[in-house]
């Protein structure tokens, strides 16, 4: 086991490392969803939607699980919103939303994301 961003992880983990800086990890795991690991804002929003437009074959389907993500500012799920190629493709599902950041996308009421 060891520790990535204050996080737990085992070192036989299936999860691929897409993205990482001083801030953020973003591992993929085989069945496509991702995880967002530490705080998106501007500094670092674009470079991670790359990493995940790379990892999705096509926009839309990818399944991305927010428990551990501490902090995200509008330009953050600004990134994220253009992944799901909204209205014409699918919504991005965000997995284990804490109770902050789903009163930030009710008010915001995008398409681009349903809460699972």
């Amino acid at each position: 086991m060891m520790i990535v961003n204050g996080s737990l992880e085992s070192a036989q983990s299936k999860r691929t490392l897409l993205y990482l800086d001083e801030q953020l990890v973003v591992r993929s795991s085989e069945d496509g969803g991702v995880r967002l690991i530490g705080q998106i804002d501007l500094t670092n929003g674009d470079a991670m939607a790359d990493a995940l437009h790379r990892q999705w074959a096509s926009p839309g389907t990818g399944t991305v699980d927010v428990a551990e993500l501490q902090f995200i500012d509008l330009s953050g799920l600004r990134a994220l919103a253009l992944l799901s190629d909204s209205p014409l493709g699918r919504p991005i599902r965000l997995d284990n939303v804490k109770p902050s950041l789903r009163k930030l996308l009710t008010l915001l009421d995008w398409p681009a994301f349903t809460i699972g």
